[in-house]
């Protein structure tokens, strides 16, 4: 089958979030799809399997399956496109655990995602005085979505700074915690960034699908529907996010980075 690793929402190579993408010829269990994925040693690794009207999708970080995954989705259809498996005029469905995503090209080359939008709640059970003490600033407010904690901070600078202890983090969130602020600059209306070390990631570089949460956040904060992101990691990346009903609208760009075919040993088929 055909791999291809994709940096997502950059421009540049070596930016942004990398994620594998494997256009399956030949059915996978998902046990093997994990070992695939444990090899690929990337956050995520996406597997699309081409129908003749839609795709299906499925994710896996190095430690387990997820429901949704944004950078790999984009990664998944940079590929089909640029790799000549799916007409770039054509939109793509992907059937997903998280029901239908869909993404297009526009005629300046971004990547537009159609996302249903998630709503977090108010977080209880958690240890606030431990939270401040890991992150080494005071949290404005706490909030929860399945699996996730997100803390909201009054300044950028407590995001950009932050270094918290895996183990704090593991405790606190089944699978990460986000963390976000508004910006006080003219480029970007709010910052983020995103720690998984229960799904085998100590910081995820660029993640999608948290955009989908804090998206509804800041706009029901500021009552604005559309927004520049960034997201503060070492390797940065950016897109642009829009609250459309009960639906998110991510875009990014995307660059290849490198494919190759990967053929199964015969002892493993």
């Amino acid at each position: 089958m055909k791999i291809y690793q994709v940096d997502s929402f950059t421009k540049e190579i070596f930016k942004g979030n990398p994620a594998a993408v494997a256009i399956m010829d030949q059915p996978l269990t998902g046990e093997m799809m994990q070992k695939i994925a444990v090899e690929m040693n990337l956050s995520e690794t996406a597997f699309v399997k081409i129908n003749e009207d839609y795709c299906d999708l499925r994710w896996f970080t190095p430690a387990t399956e997820v429901p949704l995954c944004g950078h790999a989705t984009l990664a998944s259809a940079f590929a089909l496109w640029q790799g000549g498996h799916w007409p770039k005029n054509k939109r793509i469905e992907f059937k997903t655990l998280s029901g239908s995503l869909f993404t297009s090209l526009d005629s300046s080359g971004l990547i537009t995602m159609d996302f249903p939008a998630n709503y977090a709640t108010i977080a209880e059970g958690f240890d606030k005085t431990e939270l401040e003490s890991a992150f080494g600033f005071p949290i404005k407010e706490v909030l929860n979505y399945p699996a996730e904690l997100i803390l909201i901070f009054e300044s950028e600078g407590a995001v950009l700074s932050a270094n918290p202890d895996d183990a704090i983090v593991a405790k606190q969130a089944k699978n990460g915690v986000i963390i976000s602020a508004l910006s006080k600059g003219t480029k970007y209306d709010f910052v983020s960034r995103y720690f998984g070390p229960n799904l085998g990631i100590k910081e995820d570089p660029v993640t999608g699908f948290m955009h989908t949460i804090l998206t509804p956040y800041w706009a029901n904060k500021t009552g604005k529907t559309s927004f520049k992101a960034f997201q503060a990691s070492a390797r940065t990346g950016e897109m642009q996010t829009e609250l459309k009903g009960k639906r998110v609208i991510l875009k990014g760009n995307a660059v290849m980075v490198f494919e190759t075919e990967f053929k199964l040993s015969s002892t493993l088929q």
